[in-house]
């Protein structure tokens, strides 16, 4: 058989070679360990910044919105601070503890009582535009075996509490009726609170002056007042007797220590008399308490 001369003999050594090479090399056990291996570690780093990530988005998502309900908060009292009247008479504009704040505030009357009315139509009850606005905090009565982050127990918290009596100077208060008391729960969150009151030279933590004679004679008002907002849970406070009350004037307040679960603002108040009056009565509160006092201990010991 005659072979044509375009046909090349190629030896059977470069055929085998050009088999071998065309192949490919199938994996191993160990390199597929490895790929695997390589491949876990980097979706457990993936998995592990993105969750990272996620985790301080949630975070700083709950500082903000806790930072702003405390600033929100803290300002509405404020605005009502600002709005106290110390000129009512026998109604101190403010009254409060530490724990408690009540004001004698002037608010504006409904929108309604500014709509025209033709003559057929009743006219609109009166309103009052004083109104007495109280914040504390609630406890709840029924469940007295709370436990509290230093050891103690006593009642459970409920929150923060708006009380508001639209209707002053009347025999009797209708709890349940909105049209003479209402009451709020302002913030659940909120479970501490603190007031510190200015009288132009010391910060003290009671101001009820008032409810003395010479808080009628003039501007009973404090020159500013702190308010400390937070949610850190504390306790109810402990009923004071008449000698640690008059002990607690003349101690000046503590301080607020520095916290990041609360959210502390000065309020002045610019109807507040000018001259320091504030500071005047109190002094002559604490010299009549003093002098009743060491009355009482003299005649004690004749």
């Amino acid at each position: 058989m005659t072979r044509s001369r375009h046909e090349r003999t190629v030896p059977a050594g470069r055929w085998a070679g050009r088999r071998t090479a065309g192949r490919r090399r199938a994996l191993t056990l160990l390199e597929l360990l490895l790929a695997l291996g390589l491949m876990t570690l980097v979706s457990l780093l993936l998995f592990t910044f993105y969750d990272q990530v996620l985790r301080t988005r949630e975070v700083a998502k709950k500082v903000v919105s806790s930072g702003y309900l405390a600033r929100t908060v803290a300002h509405q009292i404020a605005d009502e601070i600002r709005s106290a009247n110390g000129f009512i008479q026998g109604k101190p504009g403010i009254t409060g503890k530490d724990r408690m704040i009540s004001i004698q505030t002037v608010v504006l009357p409904d929108k309604k009582v500014f709509k025209r009315l033709s003559i057929e139509d009743k006219p609109p009850p009166a309103e009052c535009d004083i109104r007495e606005v109280s914040y504390y905090l609630a406890y709840d009565q029924d469940n007295e075996d709370y436990e509290y982050s230093d050891g103690t127990t006593a009642m459970a918290p409920l929150g923060l509490v708006r009380r508001e009596i639209r209707t002053l100077n009347q025999t009797a208060l209708i709890e349940k009726d909105e049209k003479s008391v209402r009451l709020d729960l302002v913030s659940p969150e909120l479970k501490y609170i603190r007031f510190r009151y200015y009288d132009g030279v010391d910060w003290v933590d009671r101001w009820d002056i008032g409810l003395q004679p010479e808080g009628s004679l003039g501007n009973s008002l404090p020159q500013a007042v702190e308010i400390t907002v937070g949610y850190s849970e504390i306790p109810p406070p402990e009923e004071e007797e008449e000698d640690e009350e008059q002990e607690s004037e003349l101690l000046p307040s503590i301080p607020e220590p520095f916290s990041r679960d609360t959210y502390s603002i000065m309020v002045r108040l610019p109807q507040a008399d000018t001259f320091m009056g504030s500071r005047l009565m109190r002094a002559q509160k604490i010299t009549r308490s003093q002098a009743s006092s060491g009355s009482g201990s003299n005649s004690g010991g004749r």
